[in-house]
């Protein structure tokens, strides 16, 4: 029994369970007329603000394309000779070539969807400019592949089109993105049951490169453990990933795959008294303020141990601070 009640509070710290914002330029954005591009309004010469213009509108053109799975309209935006050139250096050229790469996209990732900020719009002459920017495809709400690009424009009988367009790794950017993710864990749940009563309070670390927790767990009314989660990055595997200590001095880490508004939890650890244990938790957001845990596949030494029911944890109105005349202090800092 207590072998299981330690495992309990070791997984249940994940009961509930790319965010350090950039710095915004001093520059003011102007904001195009596809929701997700905004442009950077870098002073430039009169006669250049027409030319600005038509390449956002390209900018703008391809979004819709790719948005529309239309890999043909999308392949018109280069010129007859232009080209495409992957993170890893692989190159499309000619329309044709565009356009079967594209379609074959499309094909593997029907869902997808592109955002883009386009960062600077340089121009080397009359007829050339450079534009660079970051984009976020997404499938199912969910980031798969974010990149730096950047794109040759140029303007052959009056027209401006991409002559040569290249990705580029955006790693820094991951895991701050990827965080964000569970950002609406912040703050205090609490799970209340006849036999126990789990509270975990989550807040960003003072970097916000990391999301900490604190939970207590009690059993008919008698504190049974307590401990401290820490959610944070894995660039060796690039997922998610989460630490557990509990105050008996059992421990486990985990690793997070999201699939739509659920989180599937690798769990292992060893308990107190030096057992390994091993669980899949798995969270469901079904709304604002509730969600959904089960822990399954639950083994400590040899001895497999019984699935846990779905249970429902609410997150906890915050505490009025008029109710005792005090402030209440932060998460981080009452822990």
């Amino acid at each position: 029994m207590r072998k299981t009640l330690i495992l309990a509070g070791i997984l249940m710290a994940a009961l509930a369970l790319r965010t350090a914002t950039a710095q915004q330029k001093a520059a003011p954005e102007r904001q195009s007329a596809t929701p997700g591009i905004a442009i950077d309004a870098h002073p430039m010469e009169q006669a250049r603000q027409e030319d600005a213009k038509a390449i956002r509108d390209v900018a703008d053109a391809f979004l819709q394309a790719y948005n529309a799975k239309n890999a043909k309209s999308l392949a018109a935006l280069f010129v007859p000779a232009g080209e495409i050139v992957s993170e890893t250096g692989k190159s499309f050229q000619g329309r044709e070539a565009i356009e079967r790469e594209f379609a074959a996209i499309f094909q593997e990732h029907p869902k997808a969807k592109i955002r883009a900020v386009v960062q600077s719009i340089r121009f080397i002459g009359p007829t050339l400019a450079v534009e660079d920017g970051l984009t976020t495809v997404t499938e199912s709400d969910q980031p798969i592949e974010r990149s730096r690009y950047m794109v040759v424009q140029v303007k052959q009988d009056g027209k401006w089109q991409m002559a040569s367009a290249r990705d580029f790794a955006d790693e820094a950017a991951l895991p701050a993105e990827e965080l964000r993710q569970l950002e609406w864990l912040i703050g205090e749940w609490v799970d209340e049951s006849p036999d126990a009563l789990v509270i975990t309070s989550y807040w960003w670390d003072i970097k916000r490169d990391a999301i900490m927790s604190h939970f207590t767990v009690q059993i008919h009314g008698r504190p049974v453990t307590t401990g401290r989660q820490r959610i944070g990055w894995d660039p060796r595997t690039k997922k998610l990933h989460s630490w557990v200590f509990d105050a008996a001095g059992g421990f486990s880490e985990g690793v997070w795959t999201r699939t739509g508004n659920q989180w599937l939890i690798k769990m292992t650890g060893v308990t107190a008294d030096g057992h390994a244990a091993s669980a899949t938790n798995v969270i469901t957001r079904v709304a604002k303020d509730r969600a959904t845990w089960q822990s399954r596949d639950r083994v400590i030494g040899d001895k497999t141990e019984q699935n846990l029911d779905k249970i429902t944890i609410v997150r906890k109105p915050p505490m009025p601070q008029a109710a005792n005349g005090t402030s209440r202090p932060s998460a981080g800092e009452s822990k």
